[in-house]
């Protein structure tokens, strides 16, 4: 090999690596910035849940912050959340322990990095992609991580995990024949933590399960049924993992799990819960009926917001949390049946509220609800059950105290979704100029995308938190199928290998 060819193999090698380290940098940019990870008001409740669940395993200094008080509230509530994911909140506490949260980051980043490589393993494979596995990984990544990508890096909450999620699904759908044994293992793995780290994110995989289903209807060949099961795996082991939970809740901790009625508060502020509710109080075999009262104790329109009704604890604005408890865990109960009660009676207007709910979703896409407000950061360490003192580690974050820069950024990360989602939609519709498997695998992100809406907006409340988490998937994909469209041919390579 003469001396060009050295330099040129060289080139060929360093360039790919030097955007992939340029990507992680960038990926982490927000926590260094911010010197520390960001976080929600609830990440203060995933410190309560996994430090008291791993005082069992490892007793803490009875002198460290905050375990005591942590266990005197255990022993006096009989519930607990089951609403938060266990296992995230173990993590949470593990490295609260260490005093390394910023760890969490590093936890978010090797999934996003570790869902991309099995993506680009898989479509090296088939031959469908020209540039190294580096650069592949590397370019939608560097793309994405301008826009709401590296805040959901350094966010202390089960975030980004959803997108994971999603891209995962995609791969396998789009191009799980392809992967090999140890792939398909590994993407059954990361989705299946993924699902398990928060309710929406099962909800999501069963709602991308139809999809997979019309994918391989549309296929032919052997193994195009095999993203059907995947996907079916991964919501059984998500109720296998919810049983457990609540098995292990009722046994060990001797309490009964409960979820928070974000679907009885979604369908109340929306309209037909309250009109169905108007119309059939009271009654006894109606347990919703006390919430319905309770609304009625105060004339302040604000109330009737979800957060309001479930969160909310003064006497203007509450409603739930000032029931009796009895009355709070029949109406949590109680939720699904009222769900389809009011589906059954209303079915035209529940309908329409859940998607104009979901189409309000999609435009809320602000990164300002993981930058904490002073109020966040009070509630995260009150719900915490820890003191002051041990929690230090949540008044470092610098992003928060000039929010200014907020807006200015919303507008910038705007423009690049804007101008992302047209880039894809002229990929997908130019002929030729995208191969067949590469559209599918964009195709299946963006239906993720609208069933995040669906699930968060509809079920949940529309919030900037739930849109920003998923929609950098957006300038990644019109990335990825750039770089995969422009890619320039080198003769005398192996384009159809794996590198990576």
């Amino acid at each position: 090999m003469n001396s060009q060819g050295i330099v040129g193999g060289l080139a060929w090698r360093t360039g790919p690596f030097l955007l992939l380290v340029a990507a992680i940098l960038l990926c982490l940019a927000v926590l260094l910035v911010n010197h520390g990870p960001l976080y929600y008001f609830d990440t203060g409740s995933y410190f309560k849940q996994g430090n008291a669940t791993l005082s069992l395993i490892l007793p803490e200094d009875t002198q460290s912050a905050g375990t005591v008080g942590a266990n005197q509230i255990a022993q006096t509530d009989d519930t607990t959340n089951g609403s938060r994911s266990m296992i995230y909140a173990l993590l949470v506490a593990v490295f609260w322990r260490l005093d390394a949260l910023g760890g969490i980051a590093l936890v978010n980043l090797a999934a996003v990095l570790l869902s991309a490589w099995l993506v680009v393993r898989a479509a090296r494979r088939t031959g469908l992609l020209q540039r190294s596995g580096m650069s592949m990984i590397a370019i939608p990544l560097l793309v994405a991580a301008v826009t709401a990508l590296p805040f959901y890096i350094a966010y202390v909450m089960p975030d980004i995990f959803a997108p994971v999620l999603l891209i995962l699904i995609a791969a396998v759908v789009s191009m799980g024949r392809e992967m090999t044994l140890t792939e398909r293992l590994v993407a059954l793995a990361l989705a299946a933590l993924a699902v398990v780290l928060h309710p929406s994110h099962l909800a999501i995989a069963g709602l991308m399960l139809p999809l997979a289903v019309l994918a391989a209807l549309l296929r032919q060949g052997s193994g195009r049924w095999f993203a059907v099961g995947f996907v079916a795996c991964l919501v059984l082991i998500g109720f296998a993992e919810r049983k457990a939970f609540e098995v292990a809740a009722e046994t060990v901790a001797h309490k009964q799990v409960v979820y928070t009625p974000f679907i009885t508060a979604r369908l109340i502020v929306d309209g037909p819960g309250m009109t169905y509710l108007d119309e059939n109080c009271p009654r006894p075999d109606l347990a919703t009926c006390a919430l319905h009262e309770a609304l009625s104790w105060s004339d302040d329109p604000y109330r009737l917001t979800a957060a309001h009704i479930i969160f909310e604890r003064s006497q203007n604005l509450g409603s739930f949390l000032l029931m009796t408890p009895e009355d709070q865990l029949a109406v949590a109960q109680e939720q699904r049946a009222f769900f389809f009660r009011v589906l059954t009676a209303y079915p035209f207007s529940t309908v329409a509220a859940l998607a104009g709910n979901a189409a309000t979703q999609l435009k809320m896409v602000s990164v300002k609800m993981t930058i904490p407000t002073q109020a966040v950061i009070r509630s995260a360490k009150s719900l915490s059950g820890l003191t002051d003192d041990s929690l230090t580690v949540l008044d470092r974050g610098i992003l928060a105290r000039d929010r200014s820069w907020i807006s200015t950024a919303d507008r910038v990360h705007a423009a690049l979704y804007l101008a992302a989602l047209v880039a894809v939609v002229g990929l997908l519709l130019w002929p030729g100029l995208v191969a067949g498997q590469l559209k599918v695998f964009v195709l299946c992100l963006l239906a993720g995308v609208l069933v995040n809406a669906l699930i968060c907006g509809g079920v949940s409340q529309p919030a900037d938190r739930y849109g920003a988490r998923v929609i950098w998937l957006l300038p990644f994909a019109a990335a990825f199928l750039a770089a995969a469209a422009t890619a320039p041919r080198r003769k005398g390579r192996q384009t159809a290998g794996v590198d990576i």
